[in-house]
This record gives C-alpha cells, structure tokens and sequence, in this order.
C-alpha cells in the first residue's frame, strides 16, 4: 500500500504543478466497464480531473457532437465514424484492448457454438464486429440474439443459465462471483489465431482539438502512469475505486483488472493495429468506420 500511495501522491503533485502552471480541470467521459479502470487516478484527483462514467455508446456519440468534455473514451470504431463527419476530436491512443467472452454454464470450445443460439450485446458495435469476424473465419453458424448492453446479457443468464451470452471485464467477474461454476471462452485467443495480431484496439482516448499540446502530453502521461500502477497494485488500486464509488466489490476488482488488457499505447504506436482491425471491418460492415480508414490527420502527434 505504502507504494501505492507514493505512485499515487506523484500523480497528485504532477497534476498540481500542471494546474499551476495553467490552471484548467480537464474533462474526461468515459463507458462504465474496463476504462473507467483505467481513470482511478483520474477520479481520485478532482483538483486536476473532472470525469464522468455513462452506460452504452449513444451519450459518447452525443458528447463528441456536443464537445462537452475535454477527453472522450470511446471504441475506436465509433470515434473513426465521427472523425469522417467532421468531428473535432484527435485520436491519442489506445487504453484497452480486446476483453471479450462468451459465457456459457457447461465447457465449450468457440467451434462447439455451431448451430446454437447465442447472446450478444451491441449490435453493430465492437463486441458484435469480434463475435461475426470470428464466426465467418472459423466457418461456424449461429443464431445471435441481440440485447442492448452487457448488463442486460448477464440478467439473461442468471435467468437462464441455458443460455450462452457474450460479456466483458468487469462484467465476467460480477457474473463469476455470483455463479462460481461457468465456463468462458475467451476470444482474444481465437481473434489472435484469425488475424495474427495478439488483439485489437478497443477503446481508444479522444482528445479535443482546441487543447494544447501541454495538457494533452500532460493527460496522456498521466494515463500511463495510472495505467501502470494499477496493473501493478491491483489490490491497492481497488481498495481505491472501492472508496470511490465504484459498482464492484474488491473481490470483483481482483479479478476484473488483470483481464481488462489496460495499457496505453500512443496514437502513431497503435496505428497499424488499429488499421488492421478496420481493414477488418471494412470487410464485415464498412459503414461502422464510414466506409474508409482515417487519414493521417487522424492521430494526434505530440
């Protein structure tokens, strides 16, 4: 804990020396789930960060139309569709990639789906461009039913635990603390033997135009070193967002955080990963992207 806290207070007086050398709290949005992991520093610091969690992608989409906030988390698939509409958001990197599972209360392998019916929520979103790219790779056929967020997935299964459902981080691990006894398939592996890649970009951070490059380099190296000491102390992270408010139990956060696949990765340094996975979509659904891979202007460059 002792080293938790000395990470955290650099963290502290980075952020204050950044504030008095121009006074501004940054705004952060972000989906409840595997980012909002990624900005308990962030929250813990109301002197330099105001951040705000929503549920589903639609207030994403109306913040970047509305420019409400300063940095926005979003899939980076949604982020690239607005960026070809004009929005004024610069993609600044990667925070998590691919945490993704199918859920189901006996053993299976993805290949042991064909013919089954499945659950999956987002349709058109990440979650259902991995799930049909895999589908369509490993040649299996299924029925896919879908719901409007993870949550109304899990519900589904402890309603049913005959169902078979997609989820994620920290979704899994609410649903594993209350039926110890399932079983997952984890499609990073199988997206890994597709593609070749180790995973995909999921959820990428979007900064403001108008911002300076001092405090987009500031936000973006306090994103590191948030990230990197939570993957290190888990524990003491999640003691952390537990007196935060955040929806999950210590025990959940222990287990949520080392498969949430947090790390920041830079803007250029994720720009062939990210292209890979719209080149992939470009195959499956191009209007997801708006039909063509971002230009260059895409990616912010300190």
């Amino acid at each position: 804990m002792k080293k938790f806290v000395l990470i955290l207070s650099i963290f502290l007086v980075m952020g204050l020396l950044q504030a008095c050398q121009k006074p501004q709290v940054v705004t952060i949005l972000a989906p409840m789930g595997s980012p909002a992991l990624a900005l308990i520093h962030q929250r813990n610091n109301p002197e330099r960060y105001a951040v705000d969690f929503v549920n589903g992608a639609d207030p994403l989409v109306a913040a970047f139309g509305s420019k409400s906030h300063d940095v926005i988390i979003a899939p980076t698939n949604v982020g690239a569709k607005l960026y070809q509409g004009g929005i004024e958001y610069l993609f600044a990197g990667t925070i998590t990639w691919g945490n993704f599972y199918f859920v189901s209360s006996t053993p299976k392998t993805l290949e042991e789906l064909d013919q089954l019916t499945v659950v999956v929520f987002g349709q058109n979103q990440t979650s259902d461009i991995i799930v049909r790219y895999l589908f369509e790779e490993f040649d299996i056929n299924v029925t896919i039913e879908y719901v409007d967020s993870v949550q109304t997935a899990q519900a589904l299964f402890l309603a049913d635990s005959t169902k078979i459902i997609l989820t994620a981080e920290p979704s899994l691990s609410v649903l594993q603390s209350l039926r110890p006894n399932i079983y997952t398939i984890d499609l990073q592996d199988y997206y890994q033997q597709a593609s070749g890649s180790t995973s995909y970009p999921q959820a990428g951070v979007f900064v403001k135009k108008s911002l300076s490059k001092q405090v987009i380099n500031s936000v973006l190296s306090d994103l590191v070193l948030s990230i990197d000491s939570i993957n290190e102390l888990v524990s003491d992270a999640s003691d952390v967002a537990v007196l935060l408010g955040y929806p999950y139990s210590k025990e959940v956060l222990l287990q949520a955080i080392p498969r949430s696949r947090l790390l920041f990765v830079s803007a250029m340094d994720s720009k062939s990963s990210l292209e890979a996975y719209f080149t992939l979509i470009l195959g499956v659904s191009p209007q997801l992207i708006g039909g063509v891979l971002p230009n260059n202007e895409f990616y912010y460059q300190p």
